[in-house]
C-alpha cells in the first residue's frame, strides 16, 4: 500500500528531540508512525481496485447462481413432464377401467332386461290364456 499523506519522519522525530523525548525514542516513534500510516490508510486507487475484485466476485457468483438456478429450472421441468405423462397414463388406464366396467354392467342390465321381458311375456300368455278360458266357461255358463 501506499502512503497518502506526505509524512516526514525525519522532522517528526526532530520535533519530538526538541519537545525533549530522547533521539532513540523519538527516531523509534517517527518510525513506527511511518509505517502505521503507510499501512493502515487506504488510498483511493486502492479503493477502486478492491470495488472493481468484489464487482467482479459478484458478478462471478451472480452467473453462477443463473448458471444453476437455470439448472434447477430444467430438472423442475423434466420432473413435471415426467409427472403430466404418468398422470396422463393413469388417467388412460382408470378411462379403460371405467369403460370396461360400464360396458360389463350394461351387458349384464341388457341380460336383466330381456329376462324380465321373457318372465313378463310369459306372464302376459298365463295371463291371456286364464282370461281366456274363463270368458269360455263363462259363455258356457251363460248359455245353458
Amino acid at each position: 500500500m501506499h502512503m497518502p499523506i506526505q509524512f516526514d519522519t525525519l522532522d517528526y522525530a526532530k520535533r519530538l528531540a526538541s519537545a525533549g523525548v530522547p533521539t532513540q525514542q523519538a527516531e523509534a516513534h517517527a518510525t513506527a508512525l511511518g509505517e502505521v500510516l503507510g499501512s493502515a490508510v487506504v488510498v483511493h486507487g486502492e479503493l477502486a481496485a478492491l470495488e472493481r475484485n468484489l464487482l467482479g466476485e459478484i458478478k462471478l457468483v451472480s452467473h453462477n447462481v443463473d448458471t444453476k438456478v437455470g439448472a434447477l429450472e430444467l430438472k423442475i421441468d423434466a420432473l413435471e413432464l415426467r409427472l403430466d405423462t404418468r398422470i396422463d397414463a393413469l388417467d388412460l388406464k382408470l378411462d379403460t377401467r371405467i369403460d370396461a366396467l360400464e360396458h360389463k354392467f350394461d351387458a349384464r342390465l341388457e341380460r336383466l332386461d330381456l329376462r324380465h321381458g321373457a318372465d313378463m311375456k310369459h306372464v302376459y300368455w298365463m295371463m291371456s290364456t286364464l282370461i281366456l278360458l274363463n270368458l269360455g266357461i263363462l259363455s258356457k255358463l251363460m248359455l245353458q
